[in-house]
């Protein structure tokens, strides 16, 4: 019966662990940006092709690199959208995205 009745918490437990939640950013260039933040990464949907990006280095906010990209985030209201070109370690100037829903 203790047996049984251990499953079932831990079955309990299990179906409640869920995605991060989405925040979705609306860039100057017209592009949407969906975000998801768990841990040291950023998992980010452009135009339905997904990149998880690792965190990196920053002075401000919380900056992510990966697939090419640079995400850099102030909170979950703001962001700038570059591309990292290769052997570098900083992006240059990107596009500003604003979360609407923050």
């Amino acid at each position: 019966m203790i047996r049984l009745a251990t499953l079932l918490v831990v079955a309990a437990l299990a179906s409640c662990a869920t995605a991060p939640a989405p925040y979705t950013y609306a860039c100057e260039d017209g592009r949407t940006v969906v975000a998801r933040y768990a841990g040291d990464k950023a998992m980010i949907e452009i135009g339905g092709v997904h990149h998880t990006l690792t965190t990196a280095m920053s002075a401000s906010g919380a900056r992510y690199v990966g697939d090419g990209l640079q995400w850099w985030s102030k909170g979950f209201s703001e962001a700038t959208l570059a591309v990292l070109p290769a052997g570098e370690e900083i992006a240059p100037p990107g596009v500003r995205c604003v979360s609407p829903g923050q």
